[in-house]
Protein backbone atom coordinates (compact mmCIF):
# COMPACT_ATOMS: atom_id res chain seq x y z
CA UNK A 1 0.00 0.00 0.00
CA UNK A 2 3.19 2.37 0.63
CA UNK A 3 4.30 2.17 -2.83
CA UNK A 4 0.91 2.67 -4.22
CA UNK A 5 0.22 5.53 -1.71
CA UNK A 6 3.61 7.09 -3.24
CA UNK A 7 2.87 6.51 -6.63
CA UNK A 8 -1.36 8.38 -6.23
CA UNK A 9 0.78 10.82 -4.07
CA UNK A 10 3.36 11.40 -7.46
CA UNK A 11 0.47 11.19 -9.56
CA UNK A 12 -0.95 13.91 -7.99
CA UNK A 13 1.93 15.92 -8.05
CA UNK A 14 2.34 15.48 -11.66
CA UNK A 15 -1.18 16.96 -12.75
CA UNK A 16 -0.99 19.87 -10.05
CA UNK A 17 -0.08 23.11 -12.24
CA UNK A 18 -1.21 25.59 -10.42
CA UNK A 19 1.98 27.28 -10.27
CA UNK A 20 2.89 27.20 -14.09
CA UNK A 21 1.77 30.43 -15.09
CA UNK A 22 4.03 32.11 -12.68
CA UNK A 23 6.51 30.21 -13.75
CA UNK A 24 6.11 30.79 -17.32
CA UNK A 25 5.57 34.43 -16.63
CA UNK A 26 9.13 34.72 -15.04
CA UNK A 27 10.42 33.25 -18.07
CA UNK A 28 9.04 35.12 -20.66
CA UNK A 29 9.23 38.78 -18.48
CA UNK A 30 13.38 39.04 -19.78
CA UNK A 31 12.13 38.35 -23.53
CA UNK A 32 8.72 41.05 -23.38
CA UNK A 33 10.91 43.67 -21.29
CA UNK A 34 14.03 43.53 -24.44
CA UNK A 35 11.28 43.94 -26.86
CA UNK A 36 9.24 46.44 -25.41
CA UNK A 37 12.31 48.35 -24.50
CA UNK A 38 14.16 47.78 -27.86
CA UNK A 39 11.15 48.83 -29.74
CA UNK A 40 11.03 52.40 -27.27
CA UNK A 41 14.77 52.99 -28.16
CA UNK A 42 14.73 52.52 -31.89
CA UNK A 43 11.36 54.39 -31.96
CA UNK A 44 13.59 57.78 -30.36
CA UNK A 45 16.68 57.07 -32.75
CA UNK A 46 14.47 56.96 -35.35
CA UNK A 47 12.54 59.99 -34.48
CA UNK A 48 15.97 61.99 -33.81
CA UNK A 49 17.14 60.83 -37.12
CA UNK A 50 13.91 62.38 -39.45
CA UNK A 51 14.00 65.08 -37.11
CA UNK A 52 17.78 65.99 -37.89
CA UNK A 53 16.52 65.29 -41.78
CA UNK A 54 13.78 67.82 -41.69
CA UNK A 55 16.87 70.43 -39.96
CA UNK A 56 18.98 70.15 -42.61
CA UNK A 57 16.43 70.45 -45.22
CA UNK A 58 15.01 73.57 -43.22
CA UNK A 59 18.57 75.63 -42.81
CA UNK A 60 19.35 74.96 -46.53
CA UNK A 61 15.87 76.36 -47.58
CA UNK A 62 16.32 79.18 -44.96
CA UNK A 63 19.84 80.11 -46.46
CA UNK A 64 19.00 79.68 -50.17
CA UNK A 65 16.14 82.42 -49.62
CA UNK A 66 18.50 85.21 -49.00
CA UNK A 67 17.34 87.75 -51.21
CA UNK A 68 19.57 91.01 -51.51
CA UNK A 69 22.91 91.04 -53.14
CA UNK A 70 24.06 93.90 -51.86
CA UNK A 71 23.40 93.38 -47.66
CA UNK A 72 25.48 90.16 -47.29
CA UNK A 73 24.54 87.24 -44.73
CA UNK A 74 26.41 88.07 -41.23
CA UNK A 75 27.19 85.61 -37.81
CA UNK A 76 23.95 87.15 -36.57
CA UNK A 77 21.93 85.75 -39.49
CA UNK A 78 23.86 82.10 -39.06
CA UNK A 79 22.77 82.37 -35.31
CA UNK A 80 18.71 82.92 -36.27
CA UNK A 81 18.53 80.34 -38.62
CA UNK A 82 20.63 78.03 -36.22
CA UNK A 83 18.07 78.63 -33.61
CA UNK A 84 15.48 77.68 -35.93
CA UNK A 85 17.29 74.77 -36.39
CA UNK A 86 17.30 73.90 -32.76
CA UNK A 87 13.60 74.04 -32.74
CA UNK A 88 12.65 71.50 -35.30
CA UNK A 89 15.26 69.94 -33.63
CA UNK A 90 12.82 70.09 -30.56
CA UNK A 91 12.21 68.36 -27.81
CA UNK A 92 15.62 66.29 -28.46
CA UNK A 93 18.57 68.61 -26.45
CA UNK A 94 20.35 70.33 -28.78
CA UNK A 95 23.25 71.84 -26.27
CA UNK A 96 26.49 70.50 -26.96
CA UNK A 97 25.36 67.79 -29.09
CA UNK A 98 24.56 69.28 -32.58
CA UNK A 99 27.06 70.78 -35.11
CA UNK A 100 26.44 72.58 -38.64
CA UNK A 101 27.86 73.33 -40.79
CA UNK A 102 26.61 75.65 -43.63
CA UNK A 103 29.00 76.02 -47.15
CA UNK A 104 28.49 77.62 -50.80
CA UNK A 105 29.38 76.07 -53.41
CA UNK A 106 30.81 77.51 -56.79
CA UNK A 107 31.74 76.46 -60.72
CA UNK A 108 34.67 77.50 -62.25
CA UNK A 109 35.77 75.89 -65.67
CA UNK A 110 32.34 75.05 -67.08
CA UNK A 111 33.32 75.84 -70.61
CA UNK A 112 34.97 72.28 -70.44
CA UNK A 113 34.17 70.39 -67.20
CA UNK A 114 32.50 72.31 -63.85
CA UNK A 115 35.03 72.42 -60.98
CA UNK A 116 33.41 73.08 -57.69
CA UNK A 117 34.64 75.39 -55.49
CA UNK A 118 34.15 76.06 -51.89
CA UNK A 119 33.11 79.59 -52.20
CA UNK A 120 32.75 80.12 -48.11
CA UNK A 121 31.98 77.75 -44.71
CA UNK A 122 30.47 78.82 -41.75
CA UNK A 123 30.83 76.21 -38.85
CA UNK A 124 28.48 76.17 -35.57
CA UNK A 125 29.43 73.91 -32.89
CA UNK A 126 32.39 72.61 -34.33
CA UNK A 127 35.66 73.94 -36.49
CA UNK A 128 36.49 70.11 -38.05
CA UNK A 129 33.34 69.35 -39.00
CA UNK A 130 32.63 70.45 -42.36
CA UNK A 131 36.28 72.38 -42.63
CA UNK A 132 37.05 75.51 -44.37
CA UNK A 133 38.42 74.13 -47.76
CA UNK A 134 36.99 71.13 -48.02
CA UNK A 135 34.26 70.02 -50.17
CA UNK A 136 31.07 68.80 -48.31
CA UNK A 137 30.41 65.54 -48.99
CA UNK A 138 27.42 62.98 -48.54
CA UNK A 139 24.79 64.87 -50.45
CA UNK A 140 21.82 63.56 -50.12
CA UNK A 141 19.98 61.59 -53.26
CA UNK A 142 23.60 60.24 -54.80
CA UNK A 143 24.26 63.48 -55.98
CA UNK A 144 27.80 64.44 -56.34
CA UNK A 145 29.14 68.27 -56.08
CA UNK A 146 30.84 68.09 -59.19
CA UNK A 147 27.25 67.24 -61.16
CA UNK A 148 25.80 70.36 -59.49
CA UNK A 149 26.89 72.50 -61.98
CA UNK A 150 26.62 73.37 -65.84
CA UNK A 151 27.40 76.74 -65.88
CA UNK A 152 30.15 79.47 -64.02
CA UNK A 153 27.26 81.18 -62.74
CA UNK A 154 25.93 78.22 -60.61
CA UNK A 155 26.09 77.64 -56.96
CA UNK A 156 24.15 75.59 -54.17
CA UNK A 157 24.21 75.82 -50.78
CA UNK A 158 24.78 72.53 -49.15
CA UNK A 159 24.06 72.09 -44.94
CA UNK A 160 25.73 69.40 -42.90
CA UNK A 161 24.17 68.40 -39.27
CA UNK A 162 25.94 65.91 -36.96
CA UNK A 163 23.88 65.11 -33.70
CA UNK A 164 25.16 63.22 -30.96
CA UNK A 165 22.36 60.73 -29.82
CA UNK A 166 22.02 59.73 -26.41
CA UNK A 167 19.99 56.49 -25.68
CA UNK A 168 17.71 57.63 -22.71
CA UNK A 169 17.38 54.15 -21.81
CA UNK A 170 20.52 52.33 -23.11
CA UNK A 171 19.23 48.78 -22.50
CA UNK A 172 19.34 47.24 -25.91
CA UNK A 173 21.08 49.81 -28.23
CA UNK A 174 24.46 51.39 -27.86
CA UNK A 175 24.35 54.53 -25.15
CA UNK A 176 25.96 56.60 -27.72
CA UNK A 177 24.90 57.47 -31.86
CA UNK A 178 26.57 59.71 -34.28
CA UNK A 179 23.56 61.04 -36.65
CA UNK A 180 24.96 62.63 -39.51
CA UNK A 181 22.66 64.52 -42.56
CA UNK A 182 23.17 66.79 -45.39
CA UNK A 183 20.77 68.99 -47.55
CA UNK A 184 21.17 71.34 -50.52
CA UNK A 185 19.39 73.74 -52.11
CA UNK A 186 20.19 76.30 -55.37
CA UNK A 187 19.88 80.05 -54.12
CA UNK A 188 16.03 81.10 -54.68
CA UNK A 189 16.75 85.11 -55.87
CA UNK A 190 20.42 85.16 -56.57
CA UNK A 191 23.44 83.68 -58.45
CA UNK A 192 24.81 82.68 -55.25
CA UNK A 193 24.04 83.91 -51.22
CA UNK A 194 26.88 86.15 -49.95
CA UNK A 195 28.42 86.31 -46.89
CA UNK A 196 30.94 88.41 -44.82
CA UNK A 197 33.14 85.18 -44.63
CA UNK A 198 34.08 85.40 -48.53
CA UNK A 199 35.12 88.85 -48.21
CA UNK A 200 31.49 90.48 -49.43
CA UNK A 201 32.10 88.72 -52.49
CA UNK A 202 28.60 89.01 -54.08
CA UNK A 203 29.44 86.50 -56.32
CA UNK A 204 32.74 84.98 -57.41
Amino acid sequence: MTMINRLLRAATVAKDRSGIAIVEFALLVPLLLTLFIGSFETANLLLAYLKLEDAAETAADLVAQWTSATTVMQSTDFTSITSAVQQVMSPLPTSGRLTISYASITFSGCSTTCTPKVDWVYPVGSTTFGAVGSTPANLPNGATTATLGTANTDSFVVVQLQYAYKSPVSYVLATNWTLTESAFNRPRYLACVPTYTNTNNTCP
